[in-house]
């Protein structure tokens, strides 16, 4: 018998089974479902979401590729961190742990963000709705089928976020102008789209101008640079705010349609 993975084990619960014994106490294999109602992940959206959404845009979907002594090689996308942007700051380059310059790399970090102009104050107190169909109070079964029965619906119930502008700054540097020619025509070309992952959060970015600079730091290594500021038109919902009467409540909520069970009885005066 297979246990539910998401509670803990009782002790009272037979682990086996025989066919002669009473069924009685064994656990109903219909609720062996994680329920998105029992995660405790409220819905947000949150400065990882934003971050995350546009480097795996860029990694995976733009996925700049250079020819690099005759072979292909996929740029690598980082993160600035403080400790990158550090040496980016010191030494205008990212090296490695032994200190060598990386050549191609394409960098990207959150530089601030402005409030959008579809932003308002009664945000938070607008909410939009969706539902689903069979759920955990209406569970699917052939019985419910053939009979037609009408699930409840599972509402969920979400607060309208507030809107912002990202602004990103983006590092590319490369060896050659040929190299650094091709990513900038494939990132451009991309621009004024929407940048997601199918069935996930996607934002619009923008791009006003690309600058591109030969450089020649101290150790004689010739490379080219190009720094650009993107603009994600995103927004933000955090997992819980306050209410009118300033207690805290949650972003995202669940409720449950009535559902109506209507019973009747036959009775056979004349069984002759």
């Amino acid at each position: 018998m297979n246990r539910n993975p998401y509670k803990a084990y009782d002790p009272e619960i037979p682990r086996r089974v025989d066919a002669k014994q009473s069924t009685i106490g064994i656990e109903n294999r219909a609720s062996d479902v994680k329920l998105l109602e029992d995660t405790g992940n409220p819905a947000s959206i949150r400065f990882y979401t934003v971050d995350s959404t546009i480097m795996k845009y860029l990694e995976n979907k733009i996925n700049p590729i250079v020819t690099q002594d005759g072979s292909a090689v996929k740029v690598p996308v980082v993160y600035g961190n403080s400790e990158r942007w550090k040496g980016v700051q010191k030494n205008g380059v990212i090296r490695d742990k032994f200190n060598k310059i990386q050549l191609p790399i394409i960098m990207i970090r959150r530089t601030g963000i402005e409030r959008g102009k579809n932003s308002s104050p009664v945000n938070k107190y607008l909410t939009t709705s969706f539902k689903t169909g069979w759920n955990r109070y209406t569970p699917y079964d052939k019985f419910n089928v053939l009979n037609g029965i009408t699930p409840s619906r599972q509402h969920y119930n979400l607060v309208v976020p507030d809107y912002y502008d990202f602004t990103y700054d983006l590092y590319i540097w490369t060896e050659y102008v040929e190299q650094m020619n091709k990513i900038i025509e494939e990132i451009t070309f991309e621009l004024d789209e929407f940048w997601g992952e199918k069935n996930g959060y996607k934002f619009r970015v923008t791009a006003d101008q690309f600058n591109m600079q030969l450089e020649t730091p101290s150790d004689g290594e010739r490379m080219v640079r190009t720094k650009a500021t993107l603009t994600a038109h995103a927004y933000l919902l955090p997992e819980k705010m306050l209410d009118k009467n300033g207690m805290p409540t949650p972003v995202s909520k669940i409720s449950y349609s009535p559902k109506k069970i209507v019973t009747f009885t036959e009775i056979v005066d004349n069984i002759d």
